[in-house]
C-alpha cells in the first residue's frame, strides 16, 4: 500500500552522485529507454513534485555500458516496478551518464520522495514504534536538507555520501521510513519562511554546537547555536542511549606520532615529512558548548594549531583510521625524555556537534515528544512549515 501512494503522488526530480572511477554495469530488470539527456530545470517545487539529482560517481571511459549513444544518455526503466542498477544497487527514477575528462559521470535522478525512501532509513537507522517521532524528524531534516542544496549550478544536486547525506536507492528502504515520509509529506524546517540548513548527527554528548565552534571558516546562524540534552531535572541526557554518549580513545608514542606525521600537515602548516618528535599537547580554550576550541601541538620541527573539526580529521584511530569521534573531550599525556609518550582521550558524543542529535530525537521521541517539538528543539527559533507552491 505504501508503495502504491509514493506512485500516485505527483513526479519531478532530485540529483544524486553515485561513484567515481568504479566499473559500471547499467540494467533494468523491465527495459530501458536511453537517448540524449534533455535540458534539466531544477526550480523549487511545492512537495513531492520537486525532481533531485544525486550522483552517483564517475565510470571510467573504458567501461562499457551496453545500449547507450555517445555523449550524454538517459536510461529509464519501462515499469513502474522496474528499477536501474549501478555498481550492485537498484535506483528508482532515471540514470544519466554524462562523459566527462575523467570518465563518465553517472547521476541518479528521481522524486524528493523517492530520494528520502533511500535516505531515512540508513540516517536514523531501524527504530521501534515508540521512536516514531525521531524517524518523523529524520525525514523532515533530510527534506530540508535537500531542498536547501537543489542547484543549476552543475549537473548534481547531492553527492550520495557522508558529504551530504547517505543515499542507498531502493535497498535501503523500510516500510517505517516510508512511513515517516508519508506522515510529514512536503513538511521542511522554515527560518523567515524559508527552508534552512539542517546539519545533523549522531549524538551531541549533552549539547549541540553553533556553526563556528566547529566550522570555524563558515558563519553562525540564528538557528543552528547550543542546545543542551539535558533531561529537564535529571543529570541524564536525552541522548545517553547511544553507544557513543562516552568513549576513551588512546595512543602510546608510536600511534601518536604516526597520526600526526600522517595527516597533521593537511590542516596546519606542518611538513609533509620529519615532523620530529612531539614534545608537547595543549588545548587551547573551550568553546560556549564545552568543546576544545583549539590544539597546539608541539614538535621539534615548530608549533602547530588545530582548530574545530580539524582535530577529529588528525587525531584518527591508528588501527583503522577513523576521524576522532568529537571535539567534545578532556585529554592526559604522559611523557618520557620529554616526548609525549601516551595520550587518552575521554570524551562523549559522535559527529560533529551541529543541529540535530539523532540519538537525542531518539530519546526525545521515547519521551512522548512529537517531531515537531523535536525539530523546533534542535533548530530553535524556526517553525514547522510545507514548502510553498
Amino acid at each position: 500500500m505504501l508503495n502504491k501512494h509514493f506512485r500516485t503522488r505527483a513526479a519531478l526530480a532530485v540529483i544524486v552522485l553515485a561513484a567515481v572511477g568504479a566499473c559500471v554495469s547499467l540494467s533494468s530488470p523491465r527495459g530501458r529507454e536511453a537517448g540524449d539527456v534533455p535540458a534539466v530545470s531544477v526550480g523549487l517545487q511545492p512537495g513531492s513534485r520537486q525532481m533531485v539529482r544525486i550522483l552517483l560517481g564517475i565510470a571510467s571511459d573504458t567501461t562499457e555500458i551496453q545500449g547507450l549513444q555517445q555523449g550524454s544518455s538517459l536510461i529509464r526503466p519501462t515499469g513502474a516496478d522496474s528499477f536501474v542498477t549501478f555498481g550492485g544497487k537498484r535506483y528508482r527514477g532515471e540514470i544519466i551518464v554524462t562523459p566527462t575528462d575523467s570518465g563518465r559521470m553517472v547521476v541518479n535522478r528521481l522524486t524528493m520522495d523517492d530520494y528520502l525512501r533511500g535516505v531515512v532509513p540508513l540516517e536514523i537507522g531501524n527504530r521501534t514504534a515508540a521512536e516514531f517521532a525521531a524517524v518523523q524528524a529524520q525525514a523532515v531534516a533530510a527534506r530540508t536538507y535537500a531542498y536547501k542544496h537543489l542547484t543549476n549550478s552543475r549537473a548534481f544536486d547531492m553527492y550520495s555520501t557522508v558529504q551530504d547525506q547517505v543515499y542507498g536507492g531502493v535497498d535501503a528502504e523500510k516500510p517505517q521510513a516510508d512511513s515517516g515520509i508519508l506522515t510529514t509529506a512536503d513538511v521542511v524546517v522554515l527560518y523567515n519562511r524559508q527552508p534552512i540548513t539542517t546539519p545533523y548527527h549522531s549524538t551531541c554528548g549533552g549539547s549541540t554546537a553553533a556553526v563556528t565552534e566547529v566550522w570555524y571558516n563558515q558563519s553562525d546562524e540564528p538557528y543552528l547555536r547550543p542546545v543542551s540534552d539535558r533531561i529537564p531535572g535529571t543529570s541524564n541526557y536525552y541522548c545517553d542511549p547511544s553507544p557513543r554518549f562516552s568513549w576513551t580513545q588512546t595512543y602510546d608514542g608510536a600511534g601518536l606520532r604516526s597520526v600526526m606525521e600522517k595527516y597533521l600537515a593537511a590542516y596546519t602548516n606542518a611538513p609533509k615529512t620529519g615532523l620530529g618528535r612531539i614534545t608537547d599537547i595543549r588545548e587551547q580554550g573551550r568553546t560556549p558548548s564545552g568543546r576544545v576550541a583549539a590544539l597546539l601541538i608541539e614538535t621539534e620541527t615548530g608549533s602547530y594549531t588545530l582548530r574545530g573539526n580539524d582535530i577529529r580529521f588528525v587525531l584518527r584511530s591508528v588501527s583503522n583510521g577513523a576521524t576522532l569521534n568529537s571535539t567534545y573531550f578532556t585529554f592526559t599525556e604522559q611523557k618520557d625524555a620529554g616526548e609525549v609518550s601516551s595520550l587518552s582521550i575521554n570524551g562523549r558524543g559522535y559527529g560533529h556537534g551541529i543541529g540535530m542529535c539523532q540519538w537525542g530525537a531518539i530519546g526525545r521521541a521515547r519521551a512522548g515528544q512529537n517531531f515537531r517539538t523535536i525539530l523546533e528543539t534542535y533548530y530553535p527559533g524556526t517553525t514547522i512549515g510545507r514548502i510553498a507552491g
